[in-house]
């Protein structure tokens, strides 16, 4: 199993103090996981402290309809 060491950082609006933690996941190493761009993943929160993240099938894109301008 390779292990990946991320900070857990900070987002929200820090004036009124009102943050909270967010984990940006990116690089090659997820798409050699199993991770497709424009794919979804689905997050389980097993216990506390422990998210499990599964690769789900990619769906297929959907076509907007022409506007009728």
């Amino acid at each position: 199993m390779n292990a990946r060491t991320l900070k857990v950082e900070t987002t929200g609006d820090f004036f009124s103090r009102k943050v909270k933690p967010a984990i940006r996941l990116k690089g090659q190493w997820l798409e050699r996981a199993g991770f497709r761009p424009d794919s979804h993943a689905q997050i389980t929160l097993r216990e506390t402290g422990v998210l499990e993240i599964r690769a789900l099938s990619p769906t297929p894109h959907r076509q907007l309809p022409a506007s009728n301008l």
